[in-house]
């Protein structure tokens, strides 16, 4: 239920002229580095340098509400994981690089937080890309699975996978507007740029949550403003109440509604701390 800032990161970050500057030093950065350098062979930079600052633009603006980020991550660099051995620890580097870039060019720490706090959820595309792709696993294994394929095992996958927690998220978001309890929350809102978030969070929720991924943490950052509005954990529990009825509605087996409120359920503690502390 976090609401995005009135400005976009991207204009905060200073628009097109700071955010090219920031593409520019972070590829000088990650060919001259011997671990990731194999990469880049025989590739064009400049047009590599035009896809990524349009990527941030979209990535710290308004991700689009149909578009599925991690899948897209995983499909564009398929050739990468499978001939080249990407990899989660190579996106560690990569992190490094633009934290390290955007201090060097005088970026503020809350806007580097922010920044960060937008990419390190894509570190499940990588180790993942390299479950699906890598290794001895040849593209004739792999050509006919789809980007849900990579989750299998997990709640995600046991769910129906993106469109089956899009579909949540949907109902979801209906229930909560209606609500006279939690409308106030939603005035003025972007929806679909939170519907979009909601999506992404739980997909990561549902699969595997990066091991330097502080979500309470950040979730408190997120709702900031909102606890100063209210926001505590008696709206959680509505939340999760609307949460529990959209996958009832959408007759989701009650084990797997029960997986979900267990992994969901513990964060209802970031809510009563930041009313306390708002």
């Amino acid at each position: 239920m976090c609401p995005p800032p009135s400005e976009s990161l991207y204009d905060r970050l200073g628009g097109v002229e700071a955010v090219r500057a920031v593409v520019n030093d972070f590829y000088e950065r990650l060919i001259a580095d011997d671990k990731l350098s194999i990469f880049f062979d025989g590739v064009k930079v400049p047009a590599l340098k035009i896809h990524q600052l349009e990527f941030l633009k979209i990535a710290f603006t308004d991700i689009p509400e149909d578009l599925d980020v991690v899948a897209l991550m995983i499909e564009k660099h398929k050739a990468l994981f499978r001939d080249k051995g990407l990899n989660g620890e190579h996106f560690d580097l990569v992190a490094g690089h633009l934290v390290g870039t955007c201090k060097d060019l005088g970026v503020a720490d809350e806007l580097i937080d922010e920044a960060v706090a937008i990419v390190v959820p894509l570190r499940i595309a990588f180790e993942q890309g390299a479950e699906m792709y890598g290794g001895t696993r040849t593209e004739e294994e792999t050509k006919d699975e789809g980007p849900d394929s990579l989750h299998q095992g997990t709640l995600l996958s046991k769910l129906g996978g993106s469109d089956a927690i899009k579909a949540t998220v949907e109902e979801m978001y209906k229930r909560l507007v209606d609500d006279p309890e939690t409308a106030v929350f939603f005035e003025e809102i972007n929806m679909a740029f939170l519907k979009q978030h909601q999506l992404d969070f739980m997909k990561i929720a549902f699969t595997v949550i990066p091991d330097d991924l502080d979500v309470p943490g950040l979730l408190k950052e997120k709702h900031s403003s909102l606890f100063k509005k209210g926001l505590n954990e008696k709206h959680f529990d509505i939340v999760a109440k609307h949460f529990v009825g959209a996958m009832n509605h959408l007759n989701v087996p009650q084990e797997l509604i029960d997986e979900a409120v267990s992994i969901i359920g513990p964060l209802r503690v970031v809510f009563e701390e930041g009313a306390e502390t708002a």
